[in-house]
């Protein structure tokens, strides 16, 4: 609406001189424009009493028409703001007429302004824009430069959601690009046009920046009409950017507006905005009547854009309701009307939910066509926001016919790099983890690992927002409730609308509270640290004596507690999941909660008892079960603050568990750096030793050789000393005895054999370090793997021998063209592993063969052997079957990552009770030309 402090509605009375009742009336004139914005009763009032007035009879000519035009104006206005658009067309045409007899250009330009939003109520975007270009021209005539600007950013602002492609090419260069300067009015209207401007390329923080600015000069200009439209549109844009608090609080500013005004366009529209919010939190049943009550106040208006928007998240909630018929035929319909009024963005919105619709129905084809062509229309649009909707829903078809990972990657990857082009926009948790499955089955972990981490870490945000959503919605759904009853019978029921803010209040303070607590336990990241403080909140927040937690294993097979005590005061045992007698299990396959004891079933001195699942989007975590004091204790504000700790507590033990997940792999990189630079270290120190080892063996050589030469010198010395004659032959004779020069004949040729056999030893011990540490580690060389087998061997000797007995069976193999530290590496985890399956006195053994092109390594124990389900998990990262600290899971995971690398086979097989058998199979040919050419 125009400012009249900023637009005056004309230059003056025409005729010169204004007489003094005249001027009375001119300043009611715009005292009536400006109470309009605020009062539309008071406004009508002044308006029918200034037509009424006798000094209006008393002012002959121009200057009575002009007063009366301009009081017929604000009727009309009036008329609009209340939706009766028929009385609204006679009061513009009348105004228009008296206008056009005074040929006053300004007055009819504000005509044609009004009959754009009377075309905007009734959905013809036709007229719309024909009479702004009306206005435009009328403005012109006028030589009128704010008019002008004013009505060029509006008509702007509508051809965007024509054709925002066309909108951008032909009105980007001739708007300003900054608000300095311009009156408020002019400002408004810019940062609005601006902020759509982005908002509909899904350039959503800037889009924030400048509808916040759009509202401020809104309100500062009196604009309120503008002033609602850019408060939905700022909730739209947040809930856009997954930021749902900040969506509603824009919506609750709209509301509040709509509730002074009391205009049926202006709440239909913010009962929309404020229905698509709530069910994207999954408040389906409420965001149901919101829209209902919104289309009940437009059922005149079928194609006004609210009552559009209205059609679009009533299709939405009946397609999260699985009423997926419904939801097809709105979305026809919307498609229909969009047409109809050419809106391109509802347009494609409708394309979209066709294709979301036909495949929940199981109509692939159907489904993949109108998947397409949303696709189409959305990139016309650049609409890229949506378009990463369309990408993910395309995947999703696709993988319903069954198509491969590698295909339905080429859907994904789009929508994340579309997503990621985006300023402000949090991809869906969802989409990041399709895409690390389809990662994962394509073998690339570590994207998949990445992704998957990137999910969590948003998942996270959600829930630590959650009670403040909660919070917020729950006071715009009150702020909505009472709009209603204040249109109805707001007299009658103020009593009852007060008592109904003192409990909204209470509620609210309550989940502040369960906020803080949400963040409390989720900012933790330990497990035992994070159910010690639920147990305190649990005792405040629920009056409950007894809190038990129950935690899935490793397998998904058993639930296991994890904290708390049985009815009877001991530690729970373990529960078989497929045991639907239990109440736990039977909550976990029913991700609902259960309520039991309730009014006179309660058993004697027992009181009510809730148990519900520990649920993470699609994974249950496990099972938490609280039991009152008093029978009946449990009611509905109860159950809600329960879901909510049991959501709040999910996550922390998702946290917490990732952490620990981190902190093992942190440990296990660093041991396996450690063990590198180990390694390093062994084969300096080997070199180092070799030297010394050489030149002893060489020596103790020498030395054997002489030593025979001495003694067979001393042999004939003794023989000859009886013919020595005089006191030396004697001498020596005695010294010889003395020595017992016989027992060192024999000894010493003996100690220097044994040397030289304990020198090679030692030198066949360093050749084997070497081997195993394999300075070369980077390096793809030619090796034998019977050689590899040897000195991992020789490395695991104190590992093995108080285990098992190993039995070799190394057949003759061509040299193999691998990085032989990692398939040492690889060698010593099966190794290991296979010792510690058995707890004493087993037997191991080796095997090597040639097998065509394959160079073959099997591993044999007979320890305590796999179940299928733990064989079907065993190269998943961090499985692991140990008990905790024992073991990190990444062995298994990190030997497959290198046996792939190496373009081999890792295969295993296994019996409960009896043992498992690795067969390691390694490429004898190919693998050095593929490195080559990499």
């Amino acid at each position: 609406m125009l400012d009249l402090e900023l637009f005056p509605p004309g230059p003056g009375l025409p005729g010169g001189e204004v007489q003094d009742s005249a001027h009375a009336l001119v300043l009611s004139t715009r005292l009536a424009w400006a109470l309009r914005q605020r009062e539309g009763d008071h406004a009508r009032q002044i308006a029918q009493s200034v037509l009424a007035s006798a000094d209006l009879e008393a002012l002959d000519g121009p200057q009575g028409l002009w007063v009366r035009a301009r009081m017929t104006l604000v009727l009309a206005e009036l008329s609009l703001l209340d939706m009766h658009l028929d009385p609204a067309r006679s009061l513009l045409q009348e105004a228009g007429a008296l206008f056009e007899t005074l040929q006053d250009w300004q007055g009819q330009a504000d005509v044609q302004w009004l009959k754009h939003y009377e075309a905007a109520d009734r959905g013809d975007g036709d007229a719309l824009r024909e009479a702004l270009r009306s206005a435009i021209l009328l403005a012109e005539r006028a030589c009128d430069d704010q008019r002008l600007l004013l009505l060029k950013m509006t008509l702007a602002r509508s051809e965007l959601f024509r054709d925002q492609a066309q909108a951008n090419a032909s009105w980007d260069h001739c708007l300003p690009r900054t608000t300095q300067g311009l009156r408020p009015a002019c400002a408004a209207a810019l940062a609005d046009f601006r902020g759509l401007q982005c908002g509909l390329s899904a350039d959503f923080a800037p889009a924030a920046q400048w509808l916040i600015e759009a509202f401020r000069l809104s309100m500062e200009s009196g604009q309120l009409r503008r002033a609602m439209s850019v408060a939905s549109n700022l909730g739209y844009t947040y809930t856009s950017m997954s930021d749902y608090p900040r969506a509603v609080e824009w919506l609750q500013q709209g509301l509040g507006l709509a509730r002074q005004a009391r205009w049926p366009g202006a709440l239909s529209l913010a009962l929309a905005q404020t229905g698509d919010a709530m069910r994207r939190i999954g408040q389906l049943s409420a965001a149901r009547d919101l829209l209902l009550e919104c289309q009940s106040l437009l059922i005149e208006h079928p194609h006004n854009r609210s009552a559009l928007l209205a059609l679009k998240y009533l299709a939405e909630v009946e397609l999260d309701l699985e009423q997926n018929d419904r939801a097809l035929e709105n979305f026809t319909r919307l498609a229909e009307c969009a047409l109809c009024v050419d809106s391109k963005d509802l347009h494609t919105d409708a394309a979209l939910g066709r294709a979301r619709a036909l495949l929940r129905a199981g109509r692939l084809d159907e489904a993949r066509a109108a998947g397409l062509h949303a696709r189409e229309v959305a990139q016309q649009q650049r609409e890229r926001s949506t378009l990463v909707d369309v990408l993910w829903t395309l995947a999703k078809i696709d993988q319903a016919v069954g198509s491969s990972a590698s295909e339905l990657l080429t859907w994904t990857d789009a929508a994340l790099s579309q997503a990621e082009a985006l300023s402000g926009y949090r991809p869906p948790p969802a989409l990041l983890e399709m895409a690390a499955a389809l990662h994962a089955q394509t073998g690339d972990f570590s994207q998949a690992y990445v992704l998957s981490q990137r999910a969590s870490e948003l998942r996270q945000q959600v829930f630590t927002e959650e009670s403040g959503k909660q919070a917020a919605l729950l006071h715009v759904q009150h702020q909505v409730e009472k709009a209603r009853a204040e249109q109805e019978h707001l007299r009658q029921l103020a009593q009852s609308e007060a008592e109904r803010a003192a409990a909204l209040q209470s509620l609210h303070s309550v989940l502040l509270r369960l906020g803080d607590c949400g963040k409390e336990i989720t900012s933790q990241l330990s497990t035992e640290r994070v159910l010690q403080l639920l147990q305190g909140h649990v005792r405040d927040l629920l009056q409950a004596e007894q809190l038990t937690v129950y935690l899935l294993d490793e397998c998904g097979e058993q639930l296991c507690c994890a904290f708390g005590q049985s009815d009877v005061g001991d530690t729970p045992g373990p529960i078989a999941v497929a045991d639907v007698e239990h109440e736990c299990a039977r909550v976990l396959s029913g991700r609902a909660v259960l309520l039991m004891g309730e009014g006179t079933q309660t058993e004697p001195g027992r009181g009510q008892c809730m148990v519900a699942p520990l649920q993470l989007a699609d994974r249950e975590l496990g099972v938490m079960r609280v039991v009152g004091t008093t029978p009946g204790c449990f009611g509905e504000h109860e159950q809600l603050i329960f879901r909510n700790l049991c959501a709040y507590t999910a996550v922390a033990l998702d946290n917490a568990r990732a952490y620990e997940q981190l902190g093992e792999l942190q440990r296990q990189v660093a041991a396996q750096e450690k063990m590198a630079s180990i390694g390093q270290l062994a084969a300096g120190v080997a070199h180092e030793i070799n030297n010394p080892i050489g030149f002893v063996n060489s020596n103790l050589g020498s030395l054997a050789r002489d030593v025979r030469d001495l003694l067979d010198l001393l042999q004939l010395y003794r023989q000859a000393g009886p013919l020595v004659e005089g006191g030396a032959g004697a001498r020596a004779q005695a010294l010889a005895q003395s020595m017992d020069l016989d027992y060192l004949s024999e000894d010493m040729p003996r100690m220097i054999a044994e040397s030289i056999e304990g020198l090679q030893r030692v030198k066949r011990i360093v050749q084997d370090l070497k081997n195993f540490s394999r300075v070369d580690a980077a390096e793809w060389v030619y090796a034998d793997l019977n050689e590899c087998v040897e000195s991992t061997l020789n490395m695991l000797t104190h590992e093995i021998k108080f285990k098992a007995v190993v039995h070799k069976g190394l057949a003759r193999l061509p040299p193999v063209y691998c990085l032989a530290a990692q398939i040492n590496q690889v060698l010593m985890n099966l190794l290991v592993n296979a010792s510690q399956a058995i707890e004493s006195a087993g037997q191991i053994s080796i095997r090597s063969w040639q097998e065509s092109d394959w160079a073959c390594i099997a591993i044999r124990d007979n320890g305590c052997g796999m179940s299928e389900q733990v064989m079907a998990r065993i190269f998943e990262p961090f499985f692991t079957t140990k008990p905790v600290g024992k073991g990190t899971g990444l062995g298994l995971s990190l030997s497959y990552s290198i046996v792939k690398k190496h373009r081999g086979r890792l295969e295993v097989e296994s019996t409960p009770g009896q043992g498992s058998c690795f067969t390691l199979r390694l490429p004898l040919s190919g693998l050095e030309e593929a490195q080559q050419s990499s």
